[in-house]
């Protein structure tokens, strides 16, 4: 009887720790779904602060665009198209060409000289592209399209292949846009280049170029009281 009451003592011991391992088991569990939830959380958080962050720059550069298509045109005698500056000596800082904040340039594969704003504010470069039509060239995407702008004279046919698409936000309606962009060789004074454009019609815009931080990293700085610091690119026939 003493050996029975024994037995069953020790059953229930058993018993009672399986069930207290159990419950510890299903607390672990729901411990580690609520953590894995938490993080999934701040995760999404994360990716929506960079998508918010990532429209905000996108937005900058867009109303950079605007100020520029709104401020009033400087009273001037005569319409002229802006000369090169008459030292064609570059000047450095350091290491690095000092720009004005408009400068002339050339691109990959035109014998033409394009007159480009220079923008510290604007985080990538942008070129003047209407009539955009998307075709593919040995499996690749490639884009045709026009180049002219007011400050030309014709127009000015390209055809590049596509390096990626980027999405650009328009600050009014949040509709967001995808724009081809192309990747070309830019000579500026004693510069040259490879750099990535985002096409987008810049008729309304004074400068059917603008180069961006991309472009100048490292090896430029800008002087805003400056203008047309480097001469005028010239091409042989």
């Amino acid at each position: 009887m003493k050996k029975l009451s024994i037995i069953s003592l020790s059953l229930a011991l058993t018993a009672c720790a399986s069930q207290q391992a159990s419950q510890s088991n299903d607390q672990t569990l729901e411990q580690l779904s609520t953590l894995s939830a938490q993080q999934a959380s701040v995760l999404s958080q994360c990716e929506s602060i960079s998508e918010q962050l990532e429209a905000q720059q996108q937005r900058f550069d867009q109303l950079e665009d605007k100020v520029v298509a709104i401020a009033p045109v400087p009273v001037a005698t005569s319409k002229s198209t802006p000369q090169s500056c008459s030292k064609q000596t570059s000047y450095k800082l350091g290491n690095k060409t000092v720009l004005g904040e408009s400068e002339w340039v050339s691109l990959e594969g035109q014998k033409n000289a394009f007159q480009a704003r220079i923008d510290t504010g604007a985080a990538t470069s942008s070129l003047n592209a209407t009539d955009i039509v998307k075709f593919e060239r040995d499996g690749k995407n490639w884009v045709r399209f026009n180049m002219r702008h007011n400050t030309l004279d014709s127009d000015i046919i390209v055809e590049r292949p596509v390096v990626r698409t980027a999405e650009v936000t328009q600050s009014s309606t949040n509709k967001v846009d995808k724009r081809p962009v192309v990747s070309m060789l830019v000579k500026l004074g004693p510069i040259s280049e490879k750099t990535q454009f985002t096409l987008t019609d810049r008729n309304h815009l004074s400068y059917p170029v603008l180069l961006g931080r991309s472009f100048l990293k490292d090896i430029s700085v800008v002087d805003i009281s400056q203008k047309f610091t480097q001469a005028k690119p010239t091409f042989k026939d």
